[in-house]
């Protein structure tokens, strides 16, 4: 198993993240730990650089900024191991959380963290609950918490998902979650504690780009809407059946 942290920006919280799921999830298990930096401007590279020789890793880093998307197409690519472990950096998913989607994985292709109670900003909150409630009316998709950045995948179903997100900019999870699902893949969704930030705040959506982004995620949605309704590029290539989804 491969457990890969997407990291950007993290410099102040990074070195207890990882430690932390090195010795809860990693070392236990005897998995790969990778590590992708998507270009910071606070240090992280250096401070990821110091921690490589502590902690075993494979690091990646890059000079510029890709987005979380990038960055995560970067680890997926990588994850050539069975299953892989996907955890954002931001300390909000604690390590131990992961034995519920561990002990809830047999018999599924992915198993998705659902966020008991969303620790954030109130807007971020009201958005996703905004875009979650246009997803299922454009998707018919009927996952409950399909961006959260805390799941474990088969490597089967990340090669054949990961080509066809292409539509939402900001929500790269969501997009994959719901191709998934389309393609037959069995999801479960696991409920897990959700914290605070241990230092810092999201950089994305700050309040000056915030109708850019709405505006490109319902143009993004109703492109990924267009591909679903064809259909044909959403059928498995092998195993061809019906997905279900679980709270």
């Amino acid at each position: 198993m491969t457990v890969f942290l997407p990291v950007y920006n993290e410099a102040k919280s990074i070195t207890g993240v990882l430690q932390g799921f090195y010795e809860e999830v990693t070392r236990p298990l005897g998995a790969r730990l990778l590590v992708c930096e998507d270009g910071s401007s606070d240090g992280s590279p250096e401070v990821l650089e110091q921690l490589s020789h502590q902690i075993p890793m494979q690091l990646v880093t890059s000079r510029v900024r890709k987005g979380y998307g990038g960055a995560m197409r970067d680890g997926l690519r990588l994850a050539t191991t069975p299953l892989v472990f996907i955890a954002d950096s931001d300390g909000q998913y604690a390590p131990s959380e992961f034995w519920k989607i561990w002990n809830a994985a047999g018999g599924y292709d992915m198993i998705i963290g659902r966020k008991v109670v969303r620790q954030e900003r109130f807007y971020r909150a009201f958005l996703s609950r905004g875009f979650h409630v246009l997803i299922k009316g454009l998707t018919n998709v009927p996952l409950h918490d399909m961006d959260c950045g805390f799941r474990l995948a088969r490597r089967e179903l990340v090669a054949e998902v990961l080509p066809e997100v292409r539509s939402l900019r900001y929500s790269f999870l969501a997009e994959f979650s719901i191709i998934a699902y389309r393609k037959g893949f069995r999801i479960l969704e696991v409920p897990v504690l959700h914290r605070p930030r241990i230092t810092g705040t999201t950089s994305i959506y700050s309040w000056n780009r915030l109708p850019w982004i709405i505006l490109s995620q319902v143009l993004g949605l109703l492109r990924l809407a267009r591909r679903l309704n064809r259909g044909s590029e959403f059928k498995r290539s092998s195993d061809p059946g019906t997905g279900t989804a679980r709270s």
